[in-house]
């Protein structure tokens, strides 16, 4: 099942309905949700690349416009073009070079590692584990293997928490798709990835529709033209207008009094008996 909720009272996973199946129990508005697991080795995964080169690539040109600046500052402008023409780029990239020897295998040594993504009413969910972990794997992964010791048993199988991330719905500031990867990306600020989440196809739906709910409304945030709510299909709130109250007429109107037969009227005329 794709989108599911949680029944406090039963312990179970159920599908996203009102009320759970077995005990009845209401189930809240926002507990469905979605939740999968994938299976990824580091050394074949993009994102993986993608997250070293992100950090390695930028502190290589820091270390060298740095060592340019002071060169430039201690020898003027003929120092900054000696070191240039003297090899130094040259030795940077070999460094660079060796760096990403390194970095391919360490995560070689890594292994394979499963990751749960749960989408809900908060935000985007992402949980690292690591399955028959060994002190190999750990330090590859720049861990103590003293955590080994907290690894839980899974199917027989040791399986260590190595990681979590929390990504509220209000701090996504922006989100790419991928859809040949079947592949959602969160930003936040719009600079900076913090979850990738790699969908399959049997979740990739339920994942868009619960992102274009969160977000598709808002408009400071950066959303592919398939999450954006078209603004006629945006319910606006109005405060209703009080009906008028109905006027009905008096039932029983009192008469008026009538003048009696010795009674003078104003607009009477003078009697013919009164002698003037």
């Amino acid at each position: 099942m794709a989108l599911t909720a949680y029944c406090k009272k039963c312990a179970r996973e159920v599908d996203a309905r009102e009320t759970c199946p077995y005990c009845g129990t209401k189930l809240g508005k926002n507990a469905a949700h979605a939740a999968w697991c994938v299976e990824r080795t580091p050394v074949k995964d993009w994102m993986c690349w993608n997250a070293l080169m992100r950090i390695l690539l930028p502190a290589a040109l820091v270390i060298l416009l740095g060592v340019l600046l002071a060169e430039g500052i201690a020898g003027g402008v003929s120092a900054v073009e000696k070191m240039l023409v003297s090899g130094f780029p040259v030795v940077l990239l070999i460094l660079l070079g060796t760096i990403l020897v390194m970095a391919f295998a360490a995560l070689l040594l890594q292994g394979k590692e499963l990751t749960d993504y749960i989408v809900d009413s908060r935000g985007v969910h992402e949980v690292h584990y690591l399955p028959d972990p060994t002190p190999v794997k750990l330090i590859a992964r720049l861990r103590s293997p003293a955590l080994m010791k907290e690894a839980g048993q899974g199917n027989g199988v040791p399986v260590l928490k190595l990681s979590e991330k929390d990504l509220p719905w209000k701090n996504v500031a922006r989100v790419q798709l991928w859809p040949e990867k079947c592949m959602i990306l969160y930003y936040a600020p719009s600079w900076w990835m913090r979850i990738a989440a790699a969908c399959t196809p049997f979740i990739w739906d339920d994942v868009m529709a619960m992102t274009r709910e969160k977000l598709g409304k808002k408009r400071k945030i950066r959303l592919p033209a398939s999450l954006v709510i078209p603004a006629e299909q945006r319910t606006r709130r109005t405060t209703p207008r009080p009906e008028p109250r109905p006027v009905f007429p008096d039932p029983d109107p009192e008469p008026e009094p009538e003048a009696s037969a010795g009674q003078m009227s104003l607009f009477d005329g003078i009697p013919e008996d009164s002698g003037q």
